[in-house]
């Protein structure tokens, strides 16, 4: 297929899904930055799939697929960065007692 079919076939099907996706890649991220990097990512891929001759039955199923697996990537690669060290940031401080002033 030439590049020109591609271009268009790609615009009338991104015509056709973009606001079906943009909803459900908002229902399951709340973080904007994230849901444009989400939506353009999954445009991205669906348009080298169509690049490379992949054959695509439903093509909408086929979107959905590719941005429910970039959600689960962001989701968690945030998950991974969120770790807390189990070490205090401070040195512990020496605790002297006084045996004598206990009684």
């Amino acid at each position: 297929m030439s590049t020109h079919k591609i271009l268009k076939e790609f615009e009338q099907i991104y015509a056709e899904t973009y606001n079906l996706i943009l909803k459900y890649v908002i229902l399951k991220c709340s973080d904007l930055d994230d849901v444009n990097d989400i939506i353009q990512e999954t445009y991205m891929d669906f348009y080298w799939a169509l690049k490379e001759n992949k054959k695509i039955q439903d093509k909408k199923a086929f979107i959905i697929g590719i941005a429910r697996n970039k959600i689960r990537k962001c989701i968690n690669s945030k998950n991974q960065s969120k770790t807390t060290s189990i070490y205090q940031e401070k040195a512990e401080e020496e605790i002297t007692i006084d045996i004598d002033a206990r009684n």
